[in-house]
């Protein structure tokens, strides 16, 4: 039946429609393509909010240290912290 709708269109209104699905798959591609960009945007704004907290954290660390360092040995900052001394003397060095 599609055979022989197709018979009896004229060639610029196949040529139209042709042109219409193009226009269709192309829309198509761009709206997948905005969907990976906005995805890795997310993931991208995601991982650099994570990054942070662990920068926040490691910086409120190295300030707890040191402020404890001055009245404390580092044994006892690993006591107190439950970190290794290696750990605590790495962080002392890089204050």
């Amino acid at each position: 039946m599609a055979d022989k709708i197709i018979k009896y269109m004229s060639q610029e209104w196949i040529d139209q429609l042709n042109e219409e699905f193009e226009q269709l798959s192309i829309n198509d591609s761009i709206r997948m393509e905005n969907a990976r960009i906005k995805q890795a945007e997310e993931k991208g704004r995601e991982e650099g909010i994570q990054q942070g907290r662990e920068q926040g954290i490691l910086e409120g660390q190295k300030q707890v240290i040191q402020t404890l360092s001055q009245s404390m040995s580092i044994e006892d900052i690993s006591k107190v912290l439950q970190k290794p001394v290696k750990e605590i003397q790495k962080l002392l060095q890089t204050i």
